[in-house]
């Protein structure tokens, strides 16, 4: 006796996307009551414009970082103001006269890479004992030797 084997189709999977669209319209209807409820709370007014405001203008940071990079060749230097692009020094001096003049107690951080040469940070150390900032800081990362 011979079995004949039916084989059925398997089952197919199908995509259900009612609660799909039931959440898409709940959602809907939610923001559009919490659109309207948010609006109606808003009040039209006008600001008092005092004569003598209390408010404080905004300072320039008493603080400028001049970083000191090794050039091209090692015994060439980079001179930046923070982030900025490398300057000549005499460039950095000016930006420096500027600043000090709009904040007088300007300090300054020089920052210079530990494979640059000392003269090449005392120059810069020299920009800004010039331009009159009284108090410098020199930043050393002092750590295991490679």
């Amino acid at each position: 006796m011979r079995y004949k084997s039916r084989r059925e189709p398997p089952g197919q999977i199908a995509f259900n996307a009612t609660p799909l669209f039931d959440m898409m319209f709940t959602l809907t209807i939610f923001f559009m009551l919490v659109c309207r409820l948010s609006s109606a709370e808003q009040v039209r007014m006008e600001l008092p414009k005092p004569a003598e405001s209390q408010a404080e203008i905004a300072t320039l940071p008493d603080r400028v970082i001049i970083n000191c990079r090794l050039g091209r060749d090692p015994q060439t230097a980079k001179y930046s103001i923070g982030p900025n692009a490398p300057q000549p020094l005499n460039a950095i001096a000016e930006r420096l006269v500027r600043l000090k003049r709009r904040s007088p107690n300007l300090e300054a951080v020089v920052l210079a890479d530990k494979r640059l040469h000392y003269s090449h940070v005392r120059a810069a150390m020299r920009v800004v004992a010039e331009s009159g900032i009284k108090v410098l800081n020199v930043v050393a990362h002092v750590g295991e030797v490679e």
